[in-house]
């Protein structure tokens, strides 16, 4: 094979090869992709378990039952790992060891608007903190006895998905005044709950 034969071949050779080379560099070199979390709007329902962690009065005597939460929310996320979420729940437990006129049942309603920031860390699994303000209705039952106060809140929780549609579990802290019936005591409801998500 004559030299100028071979220089042909070996240009055909090196054109040919060049590109894949080029790829498989920069697959080696990029970032490993990471979960694909595109979504834009998260809808969820949540059921669980509320419970006062505070108690009313200095001597302890005085103190709220386990209740039952129900929550519905939604969320606009902004950038992937952050999100702004508007939520409402209706909730209910009762209060132990006082002397009160009516019942010593309440409702209570919560409405949020909290700041949600998540960290994907895989295509199914995403752990999340969240916290924001709002206000919460607390309504006696048996009794025309119905306030509003102002009411932060703070939490975390855990989501896995299946596509679209995603399981969650969640822990959040209401903190509100409770300032009836002769209290003035900062009032903590821990909120546990599980529940479903949908994404858009």
């Amino acid at each position: 094979m004559s030299k100028r034969t071979l220089s042909l071949v070996t240009a055909a050779l090196v054109a040919a090869l060049a590109p894949t080379a080029l790829r498989a560099q920069n697959s080696a070199t990029s970032p490993a992709p990471g979960p694909a979390r595109s979504n834009r709007v998260t809808l969820g329902g949540a059921f669980g378990g509320l419970s006062g962690a505070a108690n009313l009065n200095p001597a302890g005597t005085v103190d709220w039952r386990l209740g039952w939460i129900a929550s519905i929310d939604g969320t606009v996320w902004l950038r992937r790992h952050v999100g702004i979420r508007a939520s409402g729940s209706w909730a209910q437990d009762s209060i132990r060891g006082a002397a009160l006129t009516g019942r010593g049942k309440f409702n209570k309603f919560n409405y949020n608007a909290d700041l949600v920031l998540r960290h994907p860390i895989s295509a199914t699994l995403t752990p999340y903190l969240l916290g924001g303000a709002g206000a919460i209705s607390v309504h006696q039952l048996g009794a025309d006895s119905t306030w509003s106060k102002f009411a932060g809140n703070f939490g975390a929780g855990l989501e896995y998905s299946f596509g679209r549609v995603g399981v969650r579990a969640e822990g959040r802290d209401f903190v509100y005044k409770f300032d009836r019936f002769g209290f003035d005591k900062t009032q903590h409801d821990i909120a546990w709950q599980g529940g479903l998500t949908l994404d858009f």
